[in-house]
């Protein structure tokens, strides 16, 4: 709290009379009474809250049970997110409320058992204007209190959550918009116009993909439905198995309406705080403001061809087919291929290839399935939609569990060597040895016509061809050894990969939280542009969070993760 006179000025300048009116009561006062308490998503199977007895809720319970695994139940809840780090404090595993995510009914996780505020804010504010988030950033401001931004709680990183702040929940401002003829504000009249959707922070891709089917266009997204437009997705970067064509999504947004840390509701696009709105193209969500909404460049429908090629997987097949897979990288990146590929699966889709011509590009994997009793199958759509209700939302990832990804971005360059793909493949069968399959989403835009520096996003997806995932993860009642072990094997495999990648780097959404040189893994030479522009717009630090822009190592120590690292 701002003490002496000239903090007295500040706070009258941004709102508030004295420091007497810092307080969560006050603040509440400003927002209409809305401001409410946050307590964790399983609470109600408990009977004891921060050690003090409380009434368990039986029905609210038996839904939180039937629906623990459902990301549509936690996505539409303040307090929902999708991986338990968000909610527990890592270091402490008496200090969360969890249930057993392979048994939600199972009482070891609550009879007997204290529910404990974890990592958890300790208050949220559902926005409905900019004017809540202004009144929040002066709260922020004149009270001490660090602010996060939370929409469908999708992440890895713990960046939506984090003890004894106040959340801004997002996921209700759900407005959409089709133009056919967007121009960003600010532009001229000569100036281009565009398809464009437009849509307000809490949207998510289920919905921004049913709008986008009703006009006949196709919006580049994730490949999960409750996945928000606006947020860390698209402010990482954003990946999709149409961004070997189409590139990533900072290429493809064309403007933000965003609440920045000084108070200023601002348009941020090429014309207006272009600064800002390169910023948001890949710094990094819950970072540089609050975004209310973004406008995103839309394409005609799709026609494309799709492949589902699996077979049962062993000890044995595993990596004959990886060395298939990385012999026809380079050849199926020309071809446009995108997708998701794991040690005995290839989904893949490309909008260059007719049937006749996926079958022979992928007639050596098809062959190799079949053989080891799997099937293929190749197929037409003539636009995105029906492919994702196929594919898409029938392969959802299992959520209400704790997971870290540890993925790096492979270059191109890796498979033009015989050591290049030899070192690969070397990996495959590390990650086999430790019980573990091949993740790999082929995602880089290797087809895309970039504008060198026009986004922040890390310079090394420009030259990836994949996406390749490692991670860990430990069930809700593992013991800090046993936290400490996961972690540790997952800084070893970062290591081992990052070895045979030197001067590539990750996709910070889903990279190691542990990665010990992030900020060049990260964003490499766009590092100090964007701390020259957070210090710009965030002067007092307001948003803050793990290893964002900005970030200092000796702020470790009030992370749950300290004790990990």
């Amino acid at each position: 709290m701002l003490a002496k006179s000239s903090g007295l000025v500040l706070l009258t300048l941004l709102g508030f009379s004295t420091a007497k009116d810092c307080t969560l009561n006050d603040f509440n006062a400003t927002v209409g009474g809305r401001l409410q308490n946050l307590t964790p998503f399983s609470l109600p199977c408990f009977s004891s809250y921060n050690g003090n007895p409380v009434a368990r809720d039986n029905a609210a319970c038996a839904a939180i049970q039937e629906n623990y695994s459902d990301p549509w139940m936690r996505t539409n809840s303040p307090n929902g997110y999708m991986n338990n780090q968000d909610e527990m404090w890592a270091s402490d595993p008496n200090d969360q409320c969890l249930l057993d995510s392979s048994n939600p009914m199972d009482p070891l996780a609550f009879v007997n058992t204290t529910c404990r505020q974890g990592n958890l804010p300790s208050h949220y504010l559902e926005v409905q204007s900019e004017k809540d988030v202004i009144e929040a950033f002066k709260f922020s401001n004149c009270s001490g209190k660090k602010l996060v931004i939370k929409n469908s709680g999708h992440d890895y990183l713990t960046r939506s959550s984090g003890r004894d702040t106040l959340s801004l929940w997002t996921r209700n401002l759900r407005s959409m918009h089709y133009s056919a003829d967007f121009a960003p504000s600010g532009s001229k009249n000569t100036a281009p116009r565009y398809k464009a959707i437009t849509v307000g922070a809490g949207v998510n891709f289920d919905e921004a993909y049913e709008l986008a089917q009703k006009h006949n266009v196709t919006i580049l997204g994730g490949y999960s439905s409750t996945v928000g437009v606006s947020g860390g997705w698209v402010q990482n970067g954003g990946h999709s198995i149409l961004s070997p064509v189409y590139g990533l999504g900072v290429d493809r947004v064309l403007e933000f309406k965003v609440v920045t840390p000084d108070g200023v509701y601002r348009t941020a696009n090429e014309f207006q705080n272009p600064d800002l709105f390169w910023a948001l193209r890949g710094g990094g969500g819950g970072t540089f403001g609050v975004v209310l909404e973004s406008t995103h460049r839309v394409e005609p429908a799709i026609r494309f061809v799709a492949a589902n090629i699996k077979f049962p997987g062993n000890s044995t097949n595993m990596l004959p087919f990886m060395d298939i897979v990385v012999n026809n990288t380079l050849k199926w990146g020309q071809e446009g291929w995108g997708g998701h590929i794991t040690g005995n699966t290839l989904v893949n889709v490309s909008p260059f290839l007719s049937i006749k011509q996926a079958k022979n590009s992928l007639a050596s994997v098809i062959a190799y399935a079949k053989a080891n009793g799997g099937s293929a199958t190749i197929e037409e759509f003539t636009s995105w939609y029906p492919f994702y209700e196929k594919y898409v939302k029938t392969s959802s990832v299992a959520v209400g569990v704790t997971r870290f990804p540890g993925s790096r971005l492979i270059p191109r360059s890796i498979f033009k060597t015989a050591k290049g793909r030899k070192n690969i493949m070397d990996y495959f069968a590390t990650i086999q040895s430790l019980g573990q399959t091949p993740y790999i989403p082929v995602v880089g835009p290797v087809l895309y016509n970039y504008t060198e520096g026009s986004t922040s996003a890390s310079p090394a997806w420009r030259e990836a061809i994949w996406e390749l995932g490692s991670g860990a993860s430990w069930t809700w009642n593992a013991t800090l050894p046993t936290r400490k072990q996961k972690i540790q094997s997952i800084q070893n495999m970062t290591a081992v990969i990052e070895g045979i990648t030197p001067g590539s780097g990750a996709y910070s959404n889903e990279a190691n939280p542990f990665t010990t040189n992030w900020v060049e893994a990260w964003w490499g030479d766009n590092y100090e542009k964007l701390v020259s522009i957070k210090n710009k717009y965030d002067p007092k630090g307001l948003l803050s969070c793990w290893k964002c822009v900005g970030w200092k190592d000796s702020q470790v120590a009030d992370s749950s993760f300290a004790a990990l690292v």
